[in-house]
């Protein structure tokens, strides 16, 4: 895995937990963009998708409605 890639998962996820809350794609693509991390919002979802492969973030709603929160064990609500 190339270095650039788990600098960035790494960053949304510290972000995530140090805001916490309900994050979408979109809110995490905005963070890359922000921080010149990701071009693309496809990224985000990818990311998002790994953290909760991982137990990190828990994925929630429906496909077009999609948020994902902290997992209890992080410090999230359920």
């Amino acid at each position: 895995m190339a270095d650039h890639e788990q600098t960035r998962r790494r960053a949304l996820l510290a972000e995530i937990r140090r805001t916490g809350g309900a994050w979408t794609s979109g809110m995490a693509w905005q963070f890359y963009r922000n921080q010149q991390l990701a071009p693309c919002r496809s990224t985000a979802r990818l990311d998002l998708a790994y953290w909760t492969r991982r137990g990190h973030l828990v994925r929630r709603g429906r496909d077009d409605a999609r948020t994902y929160t902290l997992t209890p064990t992080e410090g999230g609500n359920q």
